[in-house]
C-alpha cells in the first residue's frame, strides 16, 4: 500500500517549512511522518473496502501523504454507514487526529451535526384544574375550598451512549396556581424524577437507574423506583423482572407504610420500601391480550398498627377490542396485607377491580381525534401501591370523560368522576368522593 522507506517531500511542504510555519496540526499540508500508525490505519481500512486511496483513487507508494490528504481520506471513511465496529474506532481515531483539518474541509461542522442527533429532548407542558374531593384516600374538604390548579412541565433528555445504550432523564417543576408557588415533587423547585440507563442485554432489555415501574396494566404500580428492570420478547410473549425500592414512603386510607430503617435521600426524595416483581403479557390474537404481575414488597410498617411484614400483590387483567372503534380493558388486584382497620374499624379492603370501555383513539398529531372514555373502579386502598389512572385507590364509582386533539401535539382532556370512599379516612365515616378535571397539555 505505502512505501514507508521513501520519503519525498512536496513542493508546497517544503516553502511552508522555509517560512516558519510551527505544528503539523496547525498545516494542513504539512507532511504525516513516515512512522505514523495513520498508514498502518488507512492500509487497514483499505483492505477492509471501507476506503479506495488517494483523493484520485489510487495509492502512491512513493508519496508521502500531507496531512490534508490524509484529512480527505478519513472524510470519505467517515461518509461511510454502517461500519464494522473495529473500522469504525479506526474512523474515530483517525478522525480525532486529523480533527483541524477536518475542519477545513467543512466535515467537522457536519459530523458534529450528526452527532448531536443522538441527543433528543421532548416534553410537556400542562395546565389543570380540579374541583371537588382532590384526595379520596384523605378527609374530605369543603367543595368550594377544595380546589386544585397548577401548571406542570416534563423534559427528558436521552442520549445515545453507543449503538446499545441510551441515558435519559426526565426532569419536573409544577406552579401551584393556589398556593402562588412553585413546588415540584419531592418538595424542591426542581425534581429530577427519572435518571437511569438502558440497553440491550442479550435479545433483551436492561434498566438501570431510578426509572418508571409499570404493572402489567398499572393497577398495582406506576411509578418511580430506584434498581433494575429486565424486559424480554418471545413472539406473543414479553415480560420483565424487577428488583429496587420505591423512591418514597406511601399513604394509603390514611395509613402510611414504609422501610422506616432506610432514610437514605437520592436525587431529592427517600428510597422507601424494597420492591420486587415479575410480570407477564401475551397476545391471545390480533386484537386481545391478556397480563398478570406479582408485586412484593418488603420489610413493610404500617404507621401506627403494629404491622411490620412483607407484602405480597398481584394483578390479573385483559384489554380487548370489540369493534373498530371500541376497546375494553378490566384488571384485578389483591394483596395479602390484612388486619389493619381504618377510621371507623372496618378493615382496610386488600383487592379492587378497574375497568374502562373506550370509543375511539386520539392522537396528539392527528388534529380533529378525539376519545370518549367511561370507566368504572372498586379499589380498595391495600390492593395498589400507586395505581396509573388518578382517584382510584380507596374509590369506588364512575368515570365520564373525553380526550380532544384541537390542534397538533396538543390535548384536552376532560373528565367526572363521582362514587364513594371504599374504607372511611374520618371518624364521620365514609365520605363522597365528587372530581370535576379540565386540562391541556402541550406537547414538544
Amino acid at each position: 500500500m505505502f512505501n514507508k522507506s521513501t520519503l519525498t517531500i512536496t513542493t508546497s511542504a517544503l516553502v511552508l517549512m522555509s517560512t516558519g510555519v510551527a505544528g503539523a496540526a496547525s498545516n494542513p499540508f504539512s507532511d504525516v511522518p513516515q512512522d505514523s500508525w495513520a498508514y498502518d490505519a488507512v492500509a487497514t481500512l483499505a483492505a477492509d473496502g471501507v476506503i479506495d486511496g488517494f483523493p484520485d483513487g489510487t495509492y502512491q507508494g512513493n508519496k508521502t501523504m500531507t496531512r490534508y490528504e490524509m484529512a480527505q481520506i478519513v472524510a470519505r471513511a467517515m461518509a461511510k454507514e454502517n461500519l464494522q465496529k473495529a473500522d469504525k474506532a479506526i474512523v474515530d481515531k483517525l478522525a480525532a487526529e486529523f480533527a483541524e483539518e477536518l475542519d477545513n474541509l467543512g466535515v467537522r461542522v457536519a459530523d458534529l451535526e450528526k452527532k448531536s442527533d443522538n441527543v433528543k429532548f421532548t416534553g410537556t407542558a400542562r395546565l389543570r384544574y380540579d374541583d371537588g374531593d382532590i384526595n379520596a384516600t384523605n378527609p374530605k374538604a369543603d367543595w368550594d375550598k377544595d380546589s386544585a390548579s397548577h401548571a406542570h412541565i416534563e423534559y427528558w433528555i436521552k442520549g445515545k451512549v453507543n449503538d446499545n445504550w441510551t441515558g435519559v432523564s426526565q426532569i419536573e417543576t409544577e406552579y401551584n396556581m393556589k398556593s402562588d408557588s412553585i413546588t415540584a415533587y419531592g418538595g424542591k423547585d426542581i425534581q429530577v424524577n427519572k435518571i437511569y440507563a438502558e440497553g440491550n442485554f442479550g435479545d433483551s432489555m436492561l434498566k438501570l437507574g431510578r426509572y418508571g415501574e409499570f404493572s402489567s396494566y398499572g393497577r398495582i404500580i406506576d411509578t418511580e423506583i430506584s434498581g433494575a428492570e429486565y424486559t424480554f420478547e418471545a413472539g406473543d410473549l414479553s415480560g420483565a423482572l424487577t428488583y429496587g425500592r420505591l423512591k418514597d414512603s406511601r399513604t394509603l386510607a390514611g395509613t402510611t407504610f414504609e422501610n422506616p430503617k432506610d432514610t437514605k435521600e437520592t436525587f431529592g426524595a427517600y428510597l422507601g420500601t424494597e420492591y420486587s416483581s415479575a410480570r407477564l403479557k401475551y397476545n391471545l390474537s390480533p386484537v386481545t391480550s391478556i397480563g398478570a404481575t406479582y408485586g412484593r414488597l418488603n420489610e413493610v410498617t404500617v404507621e401506627d398498627q403494629g404491622f411490620k411484614d412483607s407484602v405480597n400483590i398481584w394483578e390479573a387483567g385483559f384489554n380487548t377490542k370489540l369493534a373498530d372503534n371500541l376497546t375494553l380493558m378490566a384488571a384485578y388486584s389483591k394483596s395479602d396485607l390484612d388486619g389493619v382497620t381504618d377510621s371507623v374499624g372496618s378493615e382496610v379492603v386488600n383487592d379492587g377491580w378497574f375497568s374502562e370501555l373506550r370509543y375511539k383513539q386520539h392522537n396528539p398529531s392527528d388534529v380533529g381525534s378525539f376519545a370518549i372514555f367511561t370507566n368504572y373502579r372498586n379499589v380498595g386502598a391495600f390492593s395498589t401501591i400507586d395505581a396509573t389512572v388518578d382517584y382510584t385507590e380507596n374509590v369506588r364509582g364512575w368515570t365520564l370523560g373525553f380526550d380532544y386533539v384541537p390542534m397538533e401535539n396538543t390535548t384536552i382532556e376532560v373528565f367526572y368522576t363521582t362514587g364513594t370512599q371504599v374504607n372511611a379516612t374520618s371518624t364521620e365515616g365514609r365520605q363522597d368522593v365528587d372530581i370535576f378535571r379540565a386540562q391541556m397539555e402541550f406537547y414538544f
